[in-house]
């Protein structure tokens, strides 16, 4: 009898000292529901496809999510239809879901973990790692984190003694919309060795600018992500303007809009590896 009951004391010794990632991980939230496309994203990424519960209409990555409850939009997401799902966990973003809607769902009662925006690669990397530890998936982050960062530090250094690419990265075609200093979407830029030629223009993150601007830049690469207006007629208009250095060596791309939009770890180095093919296709391939 005795012997049994050491037996399972030595269990129970290497499941709470030796293995402390178990317990946290059966303690963790086991329904989630998602608010932003990103969180959908990076809870599928520590394996945390099975406790997510809901998403909104946005969350179309990976393709899983899509067989979940939806509950709405991000900005106008169903508060009723979440509270009846009972989470144990609510995930959004500040500046993406809006403060009414947090505010709102932590008035119920409901948990409400509301993250910063991410506008550099350092807040995702620190973002994720954060999910991580909520979630009970932190070794598992830190494993994403550590290859994903390695990649990306060989990619910044690869470009470094290469010619630097000007670039318009464009958002908007009407009013034209591109892309200030403290855009998400400058670091692709910078990690991939380009330069964006409105960088030093404007305190605003995504400023209006006017073609006659554009002109005078005279940016060697034109990148179009692919979202709302902006579609392969707008390459076809710029095209027209041969005077632009873009136009002239034909280096102006469309870029899905999913690729470089998703403030995620892998979605950041899936479309820093694309952006870098296009500024520099002499020492990068393209990969999808």
């Amino acid at each position: 009898m005795k012997s049994g009951i050491k037996f399972k004391v030595l269990v129970l010794f290497f499941l709470v000292v030796l293995t402390p990632d178990i317990i946290f991980a059966a303690d963790g939230p086991k329904r989630i529901v998602s608010l932003t496309p990103s969180i959908t994203e990076s809870l599928y990424s520590l394996g945390m496809g099975e406790e997510l519960i809901a998403v909104t209409s946005y969350c179309n990555y990976p393709a899983e999510a899509r067989t979940k409850e939806i509950i709405g939009t991000l900005i106008n997401p169903n508060i009723e239809k979440i509270f009846s799902l009972s989470p144990d966990m609510i995930l959004a973003v500040r500046g993406i879901n809006r403060p009414q809607t947090i505010d709102k769902l932590k008035s119920l009662g409901l948990d409400v973990i509301a993250f910063d925006k991410c506008n550099t690669y350092d807040d995702i990397i620190n973002s994720f790692l954060k999910l991580g530890k909520l979630t009970g998936t932190e070794q598992k982050a830190k494993e994403i984190v550590n290859r994903v960062d390695k990649e990306v530090r060989y990619i910044s250094q690869k470009v470094k003694a290469l010619p630097a690419a000007r670039v318009f990265w464009e958002v908007g075609a009407r009013p034209l919309v591109t892309i200030g200093a403290k855009a998400f979407a400058n670091e692709f830029i910078q990690y991939a060795g380009g330069i964006n030629v409105f960088a030093g223009t404007s305190l605003v993150i995504y400023p209006r600018v006017s073609r006659e601007e554009v002109l005078k830049m005279n940016p060697a690469v034109i990148i179009l992500v692919i979202m709302g207006n902006v579609t392969e007629k707008e390459k076809i208009y710029w095209q027209k303007f041969q005077e632009l250095e873009a136009a002239k060596s034909g280096r102006i791309y469309l870029i899905n809009a999913d690729i470089v939009c998703r403030p995620t770890p892998l979605s950041f180095l899936a479309g820093l590896r694309k952006v870098a093919a296009l500024l520099h296709p002499e020492s990068f391939q393209q990969k999808e």
